[in-house]
This record gives structure tokens, C-alpha cells and sequence, in this order.
């Protein structure tokens, strides 16, 4: 019985410190992307103001609408395929699963292009009234869904072939690579510098993906050899879900904006746009773990219901110890953020900001839960979760900016959120017998309760002003306390610290 438990203790452990080490790698390459893309997001305000900052917004989102559509998200749909080849030892075969996955890219990357490139007028009509000037543009972005699929289809080897050293490489690059490319073309030509911008990005982002990653395996895709693309139908398979999932997301994100415009607008989506990507930053760093290292385990030990089980319940456990003090940190120092990442411009859209980074709470639950049906193949009940998600997201963000402004936007992220956490929870839960446990929930039910304390801290300040210090309080003795329960958990405060200062292998 005792080794028993030193044992699930070691496990649990491991686990923690597996968790830490990928969130010291990735979370600290993606953590100097965000900087760097925060000081191109600046730049970008103080020359273009909100409604160019706004343009960028439909611009990206109309060419990842494309991307998402035809793309099968390779990033991810191709690990699993890859990570099996890899794990065999047999190098015939991963070579051989490279040229698989590269042909898939090549040839989704090519019907994108073609597919927005003839559509370019019908989008344009919808998205900006059939203006010329920009049916010409999106004909030209065309090739930007090529240059991703190329890069996803890259990134899915690297992640496949165990290799995050070179992936925090390429993270890094891709922010260094976007400052030097869209600074000095917004400064030149203003608005007028968008469009290139964005070509420019992408095509450098692929030549970055393709250098890492022929230093692998060279080059080699026959996007029309249908032998190789009937070896690729599983991926095929899986990346049909991820369409769907992801469209919804972009196209979820469309409707968005162009309600957010019609309301308050054209000024009005340059500050959602801000107020929204200061509320992605968090994820885009504290989640990088899990793309590359979580769901390739996850999919290996699906099969034994207790150590999937257990897996789960310790990322979640470790992510809230992680992610909650830096959620509360940033809750505290948006109003100092607001006007020193983009301008005084945006500050209407605070409260919003404020409210809907709680909604990362329910996100951190909700998101190792719902990579279940994803490590099974279960595409069917993961667009499912998807779907549901994001009609709530799309129906209260809108329904709450509509009748009351900013705040009732955050607040519908925010309940969309605990929609999606209790519409997840219940799948995973009835479908593959998924337990939170009584360490998880009860970590969850202390983050909730601090939350409240802090929020209404911020929005009682002005009447009671020493609620404020209150608030900053209990947002440092949820640090401390964090700390204090990770240096319990196999000594990975030690682990913490080896790591950040470790060089990439």
C-alpha cells in the first residue's frame, strides 16, 4: 500500500515537472513572441489608429477563414500519425510519413489558394461592401493560405519527431520575423502597408518552419500522388473535425466583428480587437505545452481509463497552481497595460478586458478535459463541444455589447465559458467515464472564490478605495500559496528554476 502510494506520488510528480518544463520551454518562447507582437500591435495603433488596427483584424481573420477551411489544421491533426512512426524507431518510416504529411500540406495549402483567390469577390461584398480596392487585395492574400498549410504541415513534424527545442526557435522567429516585417511598412505607407504586411509574414513564417525542418528530412511531396494521400486518409479523417472546429472559431470571430462594427462602428472593432488579443495573450502562453507534449500522451495512454484519468486531473491541478496568480496579476495591471501595449483609444473597452480574462479560469478546466475525444478520434463529439461553444460565445458577446456595451461583452465571454466547462465536463464524464478530482475541483472552487474577491475589488474601488489594495493582497497570497503548493509537489520549485535557465537542446 505504501509503495503503492509513493509511487502515484512519483508519477504525479513527474507529471507536475513535465508540465513545468514544457511551460519553461514554449511558455517562455511564446512569452517573448507576445512581447514582441505586443510592441508590433503598439506601433501599429499609434500609426494606423483603431480603425486600421480594426482593418488588420478582418484582413487576418478572412485568410484564416480560408486557411481553417481547407488546411485539416495539419499542426495537430498529423502529430498523432507522426509520433506513432516516430515512436517505432524505424526511420524508413517517419521519412516516409514526412512525405505523406508534406504532400497532404502541399495540396490543401494549393485548394485554399485557389478557393479564396476565386471567391475573393463574393467575400468582399460581404465583408467590405464590394469595394474594388479590396476584392484586388484579397485576391492577392490568396497565397498566404498556401504559405500556412506549408508551415502547419512543418510544425506537425517537428512536434511528431519530439523536437521542442527547435519549436521555441521557431516561435521566436515568427514574432522577431512579423516586427521586422509589418514595422516598417505601417510606417511607410500606413493603411496602405497592411496588405503586404501580411504576405510578407506568412512567407517568411514558412521559410522559417521549412529551415527547421529540412535540417531533418529534406524536402520531399507529390501532392498528386494518390497513394500517398489514401497513406494520409486518417489524417485526412481527424483534420475533417479540426475544419469544422476551427472554421467555427474563425468564423465565429467573423460574426463578431462585423456586429461589433454594424453597433458601435468602425472604430469600435479596432478596440474589441485590442481589448480581445490582450485577453488571448494569456492562453497563447500558459497552453503551449499542451500542442506539442499533452495530446501525443494523452493519445498513447487513452486506452488505460485510470492513468488517462490521473493525467488529466494533475495537468489541470498543475495549470491552476501555474496560470491563476498570473491570470490575478494581469486582472490588477490592465490599466497599465491597456494604454502601454496599444493607446489611450482603447480604454473603453477595460472593463470588458477585465471581466473576460476571468473566463481563463473556466478555460483552464475546461481545455485538458476537451482533448478526450480529440486522443480517441472522436471527431464527431469534439465539433459537437465546439458548436456549442462557440453559438454561446457568438449569441452573448453580441447579445451583451448590444444592450450593455463593453462590460456586457466580457460578461458574455465569461458565461459562454462556464456554458463550455459544463458542456464539456458532462461528455467527458458520460462518454469516457472522466472523474475531476477532489484536488482539481476544490483548487477550481478556491480560484473562483478569489476571483470574486478581486473583481469586485476593481469595480468597487471608486467607492471604497481600500478594496483595491485589498485586491492586490489576495492576488500576492495566491502567489505565494501557489508557490508554496508546487515546492510540496517533488520539489519543483528546484525544477522551476533549473529549467528557465536551462539553454534549449
Amino acid at each position: 500500500m505504501g509503495n503503492s502510494t509513493g509511487n502515484k506520488t512519483k508519477s504525479s510528480a513527474n507529471n507536475y515537472g513535465r508540465v513545468v518544463k514544457y511551460l519553461g520551454i514554449f511558455g517562455g518562447a511564446q512569452g517573448v513572441s507576445v512581447l514582441l507582437a505586443m510592441l508590433r500591435n503598439k506601433v501599429a495603433f499609434v500609426l494606423l489608429g483603431a480603425m486600421g488596427f480594426g482593418l488588420i483584424a478582418l484582413y487576418n481573420r478572412t485568410v484564416q477563414l480560408f486557411c481553417d477551411f481547407t488546411g485539416l489544421s495539419l499542426s495537430l491533426s498529423a502529430v498523432r500519425r507522426m509520433s506513432d512512426a516516430y515512436s517505432n524507431e524505424d526511420e524508413n518510416s517517419v521519412r516516409h510519413c514526412v512525405k505523406v504529411v508534406r504532400s497532404i500540406a502541399l495540396l490543401t495549402g494549393l485548394v485554399g489558394m485557389f478557393l479564396m483567390l476565386s471567391l475573393s469577390p463574393l467575400v468582399s461584398q460581404f465583408t467590405f461592401d464590394g469595394d474594388g480596392y479590396y476584392t484586388l487585395r484579397l485576391a492577392l492574400l490568396s497565397p498566404v493560405v498556401l504559405f500556412v498549410a506549408v508551415s502547419g504541415g512543418e510544425l506537425a513534424i517537428l512536434r511528431g519527431v519530439k523536437q521542442p527545442g527547435k519549436i521555441a526557435l521557431y516561435t521566436l522567429w515568427t514574432a522577431c520575423s512579423a516586427v521586422l516585417a509589418t514595422i516598417p511598412l505601417y510606417f511607410l505607407f500606413g493603411v496602405g502597408g497592411v496588405f503586404p504586411s501580411i504576405f510578407l509574414v506568412a512567407l517568411l513564417q514558412m521559410a522559417g518552419a521549412l529551415f527547421f525542418s529540412t535540417k531533418l528530412y529534406a524536402y520531399r511531396a507529390n501532392p498528386f500522388s494518390y497513394k500517398l494521400l489514401r497513406e494520409g486518409l486518417d489524417i485526412i479523417k481527424l483534420g475533417a473535425g479540426y475544419i469544422y472546429a476551427s472554421m467555427l472559431v474563425s468564423g465565429a470571430m467573423w460574426l463578431v466583428y462585423q456586429a461589433v462594427t454594424r453597433i458601435g462602428g468602425e472604430d469600435a472593432i479596432g478596440i474589441f480587437s485590442a481589448g480581445y488579443l490582450l485577453v488571448g495573450m494569456l492562453p497563447s502562453i500558459l497552453f503551449a505545452a499542451f500542442d506539442s507534449d499533452y495530446y501525443p500522451r494523452l493519445s498513447g495512454i487513452f486506452a488505460r481509463k485510470d492513468e488517462r484519468n490521473a493525467m488529466v486531473n494533475e495537468h489541470i491541478e498543475a495549470h491552476l497552481l501555474i496560470q491563476v496568480p498570473v491570470i490575478f496579476g494581469v486582472v490588477l495591471l490592465l490599466p497599465w497595460l491597456f494604454p502601454l501595449f496599444f493607446s489611450q483609444e482603447v480604454m473603453p473597452a477595460l472593463q470588458m478586458t477585465q471581466i473576460a480574462v476571468l473566463a481563463l479560469l473556466f478555460h483552464i478546466m475546461t481545455y485538458p478535459i476537451s482533448f478526450l475525444p480529440v486522443s480517441k478520434g472522436d471527431t464527431v463529439t469534439f465539433a459537437l463541444q465546439e458548436t456549442l461553444y462557440n453559438v454561446a460565445f457568438v449569441s452573448l458577446t453580441v447579445f451583451g455589447y448590444s444592450y450593455y456595451g463593453w462590460l456586457g461583452a466580457g460578461i458574455g465571454m465569461v458565461v459562454a465559458r462556464v456554458i463550455d466547462l459544463s458542456v464539456v465536463y458532462s461528455i467527458a464524464r458520460l462518454r469516457y467515464g472522466f472523474r475531476l478530482s477532489g484536488r482539481a475541483l476544490w483548487g477550481f472552487v478556491q480560484a473562483v472564490a478569489t476571483a470574486s474577491v478581486i473583481v469586485l475589488s476593481i469595480f468597487c474601488a471608486d467607492y471604497f478605495p481600500w478594496l483595491q489594495f485589498a485586491g492586490f493582497a489576495v492576488a500576492v497570497l495566491t502567489v505565494i500559496l501557489s508557490f508554496y503548493r508546487l515546492s510540496r509537489s517533488g520539489n519543483i520549485m528546484t525544477s522551476i528554476l533549473k529549467r528557465i535557465f536551462k539553454k534549449f537542446k
